[in-house]
């Protein structure tokens, strides 16, 4: 599975790039400011972790970027809990998936990340089942 990290702290980018490293399933990659979120445009991921702080403008930027031009991919915003609250509302206007509370919390994050490939996995094997057939007419004989 293909993540893409954009924090700008490197404390916390090390934390979330060092947990996803635990799952063998993630490939990371890290990315900076625009120029990370670019990477979207070449590549697909399956998930992205952005680092956002609504008092800092240019990364409030990024998240608008981001979804201006892929709406789809999963998204985790890392911010600081007291954002929690005030960002509720961009947690629909951006399709954010979920606030991850920095500075981050091992037992929470790998908790996150393991509900996230679960659903994954789900969504994957209910893709690759085949639709059932409709059951035979029961009880008529032919002539």
């Amino acid at each position: 599975m293909e993540v893409l990290l954009v924090e700008k702290d490197p404390l916390i980018r090390d934390q979330v790039k060092v947990g996803l490293q635990q799952f063998p399933e993630f490939q990371v990659t890290v990315g900076q400011g625009h120029a990370g979120i670019n990477e979207v445009r070449g590549r697909h991921f399956d998930a992205v972790f952005l680092g956002v702080d609504p008092r800092l403008k240019e990364t409030v930027k990024l998240l608008h970027h981001l979804r201006s031009f892929d709406t789809t991919t999963e998204l985790f915003v890392l911010t600081a809990p007291r954002n929690v609250r005030d960002m509720a509302v961009d947690k629909t206007k951006y399709n954010i998936h979920s606030f991850v509370p920095t500075p981050i919390a091992a037992r929470e994050f790998f908790g996150l990340l393991g509900r996230f490939l679960e659903r994954r996995t789900e969504r994957q094997n209910s893709s690759l089942r085949k639709p059932a057939r409709s059951p035979a007419p029961a009880g008529g004989r032919t002539s």
